[in-house]
């Protein structure tokens, strides 16, 4: 559709119907983002029309799905506008779209800026991105990192190519006869760094690729819904097969690997054909798919490894096995087998959510005995909890699964003789005794153990069955304890529990009678990224600290975490409730602790002198702890510097790698918040600020 703009007056485009207009200003819209100027002029002659009575209320304008495209010519006459003068219609040359524009979230869904990658070249993106950590035990870390791989944004340009050679004819002479000839160039042999030049992924791929390897499969669904389908590649498709094997969708991913086959030779999509032959209970034909892939020059132990437990064999297990793709742990689960214990342990994300998500894996042998077979299915759920747990704490599992399997802990009472339970446990049936007790002596929970996943599953289903407020708040403040004192060694972390309890907390209301509990469940919402409903509980233990000691000692040991949260708290803090709050800690821990404060609210912007560094002064000068590399230090400090986000953003998830906030030195973390700040991330700053406080049990 194009506007004519007819200066000489034979026609007025402004005398055309309401509807014609409003449907004109809505396709341009769509089609190009426009400029200040322009919308001012598209308001001016609605507002005129709509005075004359030929137009509507005016309409919200439409949102733009792609941001706006830099032009790729150097041609002014290209980008040429034609405006009609009545009536501010502005018809722009559409320039061609990419996919790696593509995203879920814009500025005004929670996304980052539309020119995030200004300044940063492509080749630096497909440098660092691959690099993130997979296992991210921070909440705002892996916002952040979601954030900047679902957001629109005009994608990262390659940076221009210097010349950096000289004509050594033209300076030495001498030199002539040994230099290359076209003809020399055109016979060499292919540069090896380019022979994999076709399997290179765009940014958008690079995007989908590190959500999956981070186990965040909703995001990587989401991004995927929006690709088009002439634009889907072969990385895609297969990302997308992988996630139908996450999602348990084998049927879907069979179908897809069967018609990818007729035009395909990726051996992807045969061993994910051998997989579904084996699923079917076709062996015969299995086996001559896994032939045909040995034949095409496939070595991957590891795939036929699995096949053959498939098949129902007993092979020996790979050495040096370190890790299983989508496609193999989709085959273990299907074979009912269980999950390698060191790969168990290594935590994977996908991995343990897919543990985590499918039925008690375990072998036993007809012979065994039964007590083989109990312990070996006791074994198999704990092992699932524990990984739920992890799968939670990496943002891979969604918090909701690990509480229907907590509830459902205990449920396997059928399968197993309740002496052999009860033997087993060390302990009568709790859950029929806790059922039977008062409301007040359930209270009594100073030798209520929580050190195990089993143990938090019958917490929380105490802290679940009771009723009243205050005997609520005793079972999850339990909780909430243990993972401060333990600080994530042998289990959850508080930004964990606060995922897990979150739920429970918020159907509690802030009150006097409660004021006691107002410091852990802060915590824990805050933590689990329930800002509003944590800063209500912050709000309460102040409202009552003139009147309360209860409330006081909240108020003072929660004071840092209040103060990091607030935008507005960059001036010179109170020398008496810093005072206050050293008092709330333990003498054993002030050092540290205090460290840890004083560092982050200085590069948060407040005013810290030498006098509240002073008592920690006589420490060691140098103390020992591990620092990015000097290319990421500089590079972010160089990123910051030039408001350069999303390459910011890359290189503070780098140096805070799989530590997280609570795990690095104050020195990185400092470091990190202040180059944050710079690019005008404020509160993802104070968030890290925040978790690590809450980590390391403040």
């Amino acid at each position: 559709m194009s506007v004519s703009d007819s200066t000489d007056g034979r026609r007025n485009p402004m005398r055309a119907p309401a509807i014609t207009r409003l449907l004109i200003c809505a396709g341009l819209a769509l089609a190009s983002p426009a400029s200040a100027q322009d919308e001012e002029a598209i308001g001016g002659s609605i507002q005129g029309a709509a005075q004359s009575g030929e137009l509507a209320p005016a309409l919200p304008p439409p949102i733009s799905l792609f941001p706006e495209q830099q032009s790729s010519t150097s041609d002014p006459d290209a980008v040429m506008m034609e405006t009609v003068p009545e009536g501010g219609i502005a018809v722009r040359q559409l320039e061609a779209l990419s996919t790696d524009s593509l995203g879920v979230l814009d500025t005004f869904t929670g996304g980052l800026p539309v020119d995030m990658w200004n300044g940063t070249s492509s080749e630096l993106v497909e440098i660092l991105m691959p690099k993130l950590a997979e296992q991210m035990p921070s909440v705002a870390m892996r916002d952040l990192a979601e954030r900047l791989l679902l957001s629109v944004a005009r994608p990262p340009q390659s940076r221009p190519q210097e010349d950096i050679f000289v004509d050594m004819t033209a300076i030495v002479p001498s030199a002539i006869g040994f230099t290359e000839t076209d003809a020399d160039i055109q016979g060499a042999p292919a540069d090896p760094l380019n022979e994999d030049e076709a399997t290179d992924l765009g940014i958008l791929e690079r995007r989908v690729a590190t959500l999956a390897s981070m186990g965040n499969w909703r995001a990587v669904r989401a991004l995927l819904d929006l690709v088009p389908l002439n634009a889907m590649t072969e990385p895609l498709e297969i990302t997308r097969t992988d996630l139908d094997l996450v999602e348990g969708n084998v049927d879907a991913a069979c179908t897809e690997a069967q018609a990818r086959l007729a035009f395909s030779d990726n051996p992807y999509w045969q061993k994910v054909f051998a997989f579904c032959q084996l699923r079917n209970g076709n062996t015969a034909a299995a086996y001559l798919t896994m032939d045909l892939l040995r034949e095409s020059g496939t070595d991957e132990s590891a795939f036929f490894w699995v096949a053959e437990l498939m098949a129902g064999n007993r092979p020996i297990t790979p050495s040096g096995l370190d890790r299983l793709s989508v496609l193999q742990l989709a085959m273990l689960r299907g074979a009912g087998r269980p999950f390698p214990v060191a790969l168990v342990q290594a935590g994977d994300p996908t991995l343990l959510r897919m543990l985590a998500e499918s039925p008690p894996l375990f072998v036993v042998e007809e012979d065994d005995p039964e007590e083989v077979r109990i312990e070996r299915l006791r074994r198999a759920l704990d092992l699932r909890l524990e990984a739920a747990e992890r799968a939670v704490a990496l943002g891979s599992l969604d918090p909701e699964v690990l509480r229907q399997l907590y509830r459902a802990e205990g449920t396997y009472q059928e399968l197993i003789p309740a002496e052999d339970l009860i033997a087993a446990d060390g302990d009568t049936a709790r859950d029929d005794a806790v059922e039977q007790l008062p409301e007040d002596e359930i209270l009594d929970l100073s030798n209520l153990p929580v050190s195990t996943p089993v143990d938090r599953a019958e917490l929380f289903k105490l802290a679940e069955a009771q009723t009243i407020p205050i005997a609520r708040a005793e079972v999850i403040s339990r909780a909430i304890d243990f993972a401060r004192n333990d600080r994530g060694r042998s289990g959850p972390t508080v930004l964990t529990m606060g995922a897990i309890f979150g739920p429970l907390i918020e159907t509690l209301t802030p009150s006097s009678d409660l004021v006691w509990f107002a410091g852990n469940a802060a915590r824990a919402l805050i933590g689990s990224n329930r800002m509003e409903s944590g800063r209500a509980w912050l709000d309460l233990s102040e409202q009552y600290a003139r009147t309360s000691i209860e409330a006081a000692d909240v108020a003072a040991a929660m004071w840092p975490t209040d103060r990091q949260l607030r935008p507005t708290m960059t001036n010179r803090f109170t020398p008496l409730r810093f005072k206050r709050w050293e008092e709330s800690r333990s003498p054993g821990r002030l050092p540290g602790d205090k460290t840890l404060i004083l560092a982050t609210l200085s590069a948060l912007g407040e005013s810290v002198t030498m006098d509240d560094w002073f008592s920690v002064m006589d420490r060691r000068a140098l103390v020992s702890a591990s620092v990015p590399a000097p290319h990421i230090w500089h590079g972010l400090v160089l990123a910051s510097e030039n408001g350069r986000v999303g390459e910011a953003i890359l290189l503070a998830l780098l140096a805070l790698d799989e530590s997280g906030p609570a795990g690095v030195s104050p020195l990185v973390l400092s470091h990190v918040i202040q180059s944050l700040m710079g690019v005008g991330l404020e509160t993802e700053a104070r968030r890290l600020a925040v978790e690590a406080a809450l980590v390391q049990g403040l």
